[in-house]
């Protein structure tokens, strides 16, 4: 269900992509055909290669969701209903663009933080390798996934510089807020930096869990999930400026007005009235030929990559 609606929003990116001109891709990607290839030097220096093209820095990232979708990326989140599975992607080779579908059942700012840079993981690192079946090489996958969000999020020199020895929770509760990541995803960074070892990490999850449970942790409640904009402000901005006039949308992309808000992050009925316009893409020039219907159902083939739990 999900991998069909992620083939929507590519459907809905389609349409959208004949009428304006979409952020430049900017997702550095590695040809690896076997995880066997993928090292720690790889994930550490594809991080690395993200944020330095991205002009981020080496601190904090204010806001992932935008940092994503300035390189790009088109970002879709929603609920889902189905809360074993957080977030997919894949690489539409119609468009040459990838897409991020993350799961919003958990409202959880800090895991969706998190699961967004994990997905961007899979895109730079996994575009050349065939989805797995077996499950220990999905596993390898997965980890290599959640190492690449650690470095993306936690670079190796600044947050070190970060941390205060001995490590507690109390401390890595005041970095959680600067760093924008959760405690748990602290510790194991924390570990795979040679900052503690496996004996301390697991010292740290048993505090941890005997203190606040297994599913939550102090101030996940602070930060709000980052919202996607690409794709909502760009139908607002070809609505307003008459290009494809509201009423017509949701028939245009062969969709229900309320699915289309909801994979792109409309208000609940908004397809039925107005709203202001915030530009992110900017409008393509004349060109002759109008866009027809048959266009709106152009199929393109789309790669997902394996459900994440």
């Amino acid at each position: 269900m999900l991998s069909a609606r992620l083939v929507w929003a590519q459907d809905i990116g389609l349409v959208l992509n004949e009428l304006v001109d979409f952020p430049e891709v900017k997702v550095p990607t590695r040809r690896f055909s076997n995880p066997d290839e993928i090292g720690r030097e790889d994930i550490e220096a594809a991080a690395a290669e993200c944020r330095s093209l991205w002009g981020l820095g080496s601190g904090p990232i204010p806001d992932v969701a935008l940092a994503v979708e300035n390189a790009g990326v088109v970002l879709v989140r929603e609920e889902t209903g189905v809360s074993q599975i957080e977030g997919l992607s894949a690489w539409s080779e119609e468009l040459g663009r990838p897409f991020v579908y993350l799961a919003a059942d958990k409202d959880n700012g800090f895991r969706s933080r998190f699961d967004a840079a994990h997905e961007l993981g899979h895109l730079c690192l996994h575009r050349g390798i065939e989805r797995p079946t077996e499950r220990e090489r999905h596993n390898e996958l997965e980890r290599q996934a959640h190492q690449f969000a650690g470095a993306f999020l936690l670079p190796a020199e600044s947050f070190t510089a970060d941390v205060r020895l001995p490590v507690t929770l109390d401390s890595l509760l005041l970095m959680k807020q600067r760093w924008g990541v959760s405690v748990a995803a602290m510790i194991m960074r924390l570990e795979a930096l040679g900052i503690i070892d496996s004996e301390e990490k697991t010292s740290l999850f048993k505090r941890r869990s005997s203190r606040w449970g297994s599913k939550s942790e102090p101030g996940d409640d602070s930060r709000k999930p980052e919202r996607p904009r690409l794709l909502s402000r760009t139908i607002e901005l070809v609505a307003s400026s008459g290009v494809l006039p509201l009423e017509h949308i949701a028939s245009h992309f062969g969709l229900s007005a309320r699915d289309i808000e909801k994979l792109v992050g409309l208000p609940a009925n908004y397809l039925d009235g107005a709203a202001d316009v915030f530009e992110l893409a900017r409008l393509k020039p004349p060109r002759s030929g109008a866009l027809d219907a048959s266009e709106a159902g152009i199929a393109a083939k789309i790669l997902p990559f394996a459900k994440r739990q």
